[in-house]
């Protein structure tokens, strides 16, 4: 079987992209007729149609790999394809889209403002609050502000990097990582407690080795756990998720979960907290890429036969 690997792209996530496609590419190289594939690259459309592949594996972060664009793509010339769907891609890339969701469905989020651009916004929480662009992740241009002093300033630079931004309430708490892998019937993998050197779970603190540490099963009690399970496993269905995901969690001082976000192609470097999920769980990398193709060719079968 052809598989293509589609890693880097143009988001400012290109470099963990990177990364992560190469991980993969290693663990499949040995079974499948693998290749690599950059979509920045001028070339890009001729050679993968000249590969005729039979499947794509997107390790693609942000940008058009990961909001949907690729994903109609591949739709368009019938080829199966890992991960979400178009309208669940583009979902969850946008954070305003998909937090509204989440408040219809009363799944507990953090409450936001949306930000005009030349407008002071009024906020209706108290500081500290986060500054978040709306369709970047990795935590890219995420600025934690204490007062009003430095609120110009971190809304300025998350719209140097998006068109769109929103203010959250900040969630004093531990922050927890869920792991789904699944179709119509979903494996939640064992949660992640995340503590870092600093307090904030940055984008140092996430590619960095050593700059944060992943505690397996996390500091809560047992009923909190089942709660966060099920917050996420309602999460993962509302959104339409497909093949795997991630999303990040924050527990408040009264171990209250709140969903602050949804990977729909997450990380999966060796430092990356889907794939130490899953060790934690015995299922090593290759098996965790192999997993996620089967997925992947379930779901196509089901969507062809239909």
């Amino acid at each position: 079987m052809k598989i293509a690997i589609l890693y880097g792209g143009e988001s400012p996530e290109r470099e963990v992209s990177l990364k992560s496609g190469r991980c993969v590419y290693n663990a499949l190289k040995k079974k499948y007729n693998a290749k690599l594939f950059d979509p920045s690259k001028k070339n890009f459309v001729n050679n993968f149609l000249k590969f005729k592949p039979d499947c794509v594996f997107i390790a693609l972060h942000g940008g058009i790999g990961e909001n949907g664009v690729i994903q109609g793509f591949l739709e368009t010339l019938k080829i199966p394809y890992t991960g979400s769907e178009v309208i669940s891609s583009a979902i969850c890339m946008n954070k305003i889209i998909c937090k509204e969701i989440l408040i219809y469905n009363k799944i507990p989020t953090p409450p936001f403002v949306i930000v005009e651009k030349n407008k002071e916004p009024k906020i209706p929480f108290k500081f500290p609050v986060v500054v978040k662009p709306v369709n970047l992740g990795s935590t890219i241009g995420v600025k934690i502000v204490e007062s009003k002093n430095g609120l110009k300033d971190a809304i300025d630079y998350a719209f140097s990097l998006d068109d769109e931004v929103f203010i959250e309430k900040f969630v004093e708490g531990k922050e927890v990582t869920v792991g789904i892998l699944g179709n119509e019937k979903i494996e939640i993998l064992p949660i992640i407690e995340i503590r870092t050197k600093k307090g904030f779970y940055d984008y140092k603190a996430k590619y960095t080795p050593g700059e944060s540490f992943h505690i397996i099963p996390p500091d809560l009690p047992e009923k909190v756990i089942k709660r966060i399970e099920s917050i996420a496993e309602k999460t993962y269905r509302v959104l339409k998720c497909s093949g795997f995901a991630r999303m990040e969690i924050i527990i408040n001082k009264n171990n209250k979960p709140f969903v602050l976000d949804v990977n729909t192609i997450p990380g999966l470097t060796k430092i990356s907290l889907l794939p130490d999920a899953a060790k934690s769980k015995g299922i090593d990398f290759e098996q965790l890429c192999e997993i996620i193709l089967k997925l992947c060719l379930e779901k196509w079968k089901r969507k062809i036969e239909k």
